[in-house]
């Protein structure tokens, strides 16, 4: 077996601190006598409709990405695309990044469709969340006063703002990416980028179809609501209080921060940090954030969901193969 390269290793080695850390450290300021209370405490009914909703999110997740890519891929059922969709979710468990799960299900789909419609359609389907999560978080900052806001929040939407934009512009603007290609190639090499221009070329394909980028928009604004009210409805079961527009301002640049950084699986230990320090600013017990934490790294195994279209394939598996 190859030994890992120092790069490698090193890569390895942050990725475990940025799982393991941030949620060490909101464990080592409880007491268990308090995680074990608050967890005692925790209205289980909440709970029950915080897992339900899990799933039904991630099946709409599903239903986005199948919207994008019917539209160049009539014969693609939406069955099929949710199925898809399941399974990558299924592996983003042991995924090493949150962009890992969207490129395992690129991959698979591309199997029977364009690759170049795929991706193009995966990549404009994050870029539509990403668009929705910001809108959502500016419309709960309006509603908070500026005390209630931690320090440096609204610069951090300025930037998120501003990162989208550009991202937006030169997914779809030919004269900003032309003079480019130059210096990209010396960087990445002739067959990344011949990738990169075919995965171009799809995304401009989307760019006079407003109809199905509206959808995909609508769905998306759906999909990024329930997560804000899944997680201000987890603070309901832990806390008593609801918190939603301290959820809606907050949530959403949570989110982005651990899709961005692809360092974790499914942006463990960078999402809890964040979290933390939000509810630091509501008022929670030591206790009451490591409850939330357990509670949250439990759900997060609803992604075993997937599994369920992995099964069902290996029974039609054809035996030997």
């Amino acid at each position: 077996m190859r030994k890992m390269s120092a790069k490698k290793i090193a890569l390895f080695v942050l990725r475990a601190v940025l799982v393991v850390a941030p949620i060490a450290w909101i464990y080592a300021r409880a007491d268990s006598g308090s995680i074990v209370a608050a967890l005692a405490s925790t209205n289980v009914p909440a709970l029950v409709c915080v897992t339900a909703l899990l799933i039904v999110t991630m099946m709409l997740q599903g239903v986005k990405w199948w919207v994008m890519v019917r539209r160049f891929a009539p014969d693609l059922g939406v069955g099929k695309a949710v199925s898809v969709h399941l399974e990558s979710n299924f592996y983003s468990i042991i995924l090493p990044s949150a962009l890992a799960q969207d490129v395992v299900k690129s991959v698979m789909l591309s199997r029977d469709h364009s690759p170049q419609i795929v991706w193009a359609a995966t990549w404009m389907a994050k870029l539509m969340g990403f668009f929705t999560l910001i809108i959502l978080s500016v419309v709960g900052m309006l509603y908070l006063d500026g005390d209630s806001l931690p320090a440096g929040f609204r610069p951090a939407v300025v930037i998120a703002v501003a990162a989208i934009i550009a991202m937006a512009a030169v997914s779809f603007s030919k004269r900003i990416t032309r003079p480019l290609r130059a210096a990209a190639v010396k960087l990445a090499g002739i067959k990344i980028i011949a990738f990169a221009e075919k995965l171009r070329d799809g995304i401009y394909a989307f760019r006079h179809e407003r109809a199905t980028l509206f959808q995909t928009f609508l769905i998306s604004a759906a999909i990024q609501l329930m997560l804000v009210f899944n997680v201000s409805l987890l603070v309901y079961a832990v806390s008593g209080e609801f918190f939603f527009i301290e959820c809606l301002a907050f949530v959403p640049l949570v989110e982005i921060m651990a899709i961005s950084l692809p360092l974790t699986p499914g942006g463990m230990g960078i999402r809890e940090a964040l979290m933390a320090l939000l509810f630091t600013r509501l008022g929670f017990s030591e206790g009451q954030t490591a409850s939330y934490v357990t509670l949250s790294l439990a759900l997060s195994m609803t992604r075993l969901a997937g599994g369920i279209p992995v099964i069902l394939k290996s029974f039609k598996r054809p035996a030997g193969k």
